[in-house]
């Protein structure tokens, strides 16, 4: 038998029969270093020595415990015991106190007299005056906000607008879209109708609030809009002056027809809240009849102003007075 078979027979076992089992080679195990036998050391003895400190306080927090209840317990029973005092009262002394309590709470308040309220007597209206259409105006509104500013504003009565308001010539409107219908007729060129004209309607556009719209509709022969456009215009700075140089410009010339500025007037939407409508001259019947067509349906009022001469008052008061509006009369002699 030669070696290496000798060295085969000897990786061998013998087995039952004589067989010889096959046997895994030897292995041999490395040596660990020792540096990581130190940390395993290290390791263990860590978590040794957290549960050893683990129990060595809750041992020790046990015994404190005990002796403190121990110490409480001893020193409680040799102390005096506690008394306890209960307070009887009588029903009456319960209630003055009950009475004291509320007069603390509720502070006496010295009553205060007030004066007697002024009367306020009613004037009459002056003759020239409808007050019939403005007061179906505010009926049919179904609310008086808004009027009760007007008169107190700046420039009211002179031209000027309140709050929710707007005034021309002395005649007072409420809502925040109104448009003026004004006579520029060859007549409107003597004893300074012209110039009063200009400066009433430029009062009373500056005293417009800026949440406003208005728009200026001159008529003569015909009609046109102030500025060239049938449009509303908000009542800010910027627009108002715009229409102040407008409104310088206005000329005088031609007959007195209204009819087509009422109809340049009801183009526009949203509908006006009110038209200020100013003549001084008489005009054709079936005018008024027109007017009053184009505003069946909603009944804007219509603010009638006979400016220096009464030869249509009977017409501007039919008018005012169907449409739901005032009529005034405007003398001459200046504001």
């Amino acid at each position: 038998m030669s070696r290496s078979e000798s060295q085969q027979e000897a990786g061998r076992d013998p087995a039952p029969g004589g067989l010889m089992w096959p046997t895994a080679p030897l292995v041999e195990t490395p040596e660990v270093p020792f540096e990581v036998r130190f940390i395993r050391f290290a390791k263990r003895a860590t978590v040794v020595g957290v549960v050893v400190s683990l129990l060595v306080h809750v041992t020790a927090w046990l015994i404190a415990m005990h002796l403190r209840v121990e110490h409480d317990s001893r020193h409680g029973a040799s102390g005096s015991a506690s008394v306890v005092d209960f307070a009887v009262m009588t029903d009456v002394e319960l209630a003055q106190l009950a009475d004291e309590a509320l007069s603390l709470e509720s502070p006496v308040v010295p009553e205060v007299t007030l004066p007697d309220t002024a009367t306020v007597d009613l004037l009459d209206a002056p003759p020239d005056i409808d007050l019939s259409g403005a007061m179906r105006e505010l009926a049919e509104t179904g609310t008086l906000t808004g009027a009760g500013d007007l008169g107190s504003g700046p420039g009211m009565g002179e031209g000027g607008g309140g709050a929710g308001g707007a005034g021309f010539f002395g005649a007072e409107a409420t809502g925040s879209r109104f448009i003026y219908i004004v006579d520029v007729s060859g007549s409107m060129s003597f004893g300074g109708r012209i110039e009063r004209l200009r400066d009433e309607l430029s009062k009373s556009i500056d005293g417009l609030f800026e949440n406003a719209h208005y728009s200026v509709i001159t008529f003569s022969t015909g009609a046109q809009a102030l500025g060239g456009e049938v449009r509303w215009l908000q009542a800010n700075e910027r627009n108002k002056r715009s229409t102040r140089r407008d409104i310088m410009g206005i000329q005088s010339g031609g007959g007195t027809n209204p009819a087509p500025g009422f109809d340049l007037a009801f183009r526009l939407r949203p509908r006006a809240d009110a038209i200020f409508f100013m003549t001084d001259g008489e005009f054709p019947d079936q005018v008024a009849g027109e007017i009053e067509r184009l505003n069946a349906e909603h009944r804007v009022p219509i603010h009638c102003i006979c400016f220096m001469s009464r030869e249509a008052e009977a017409l501007m008061r039919r008018i005012a007075r169907e449409s739901g509006g005032t009529y005034t009369f405007v003398p001459g002699g200046g504001p």
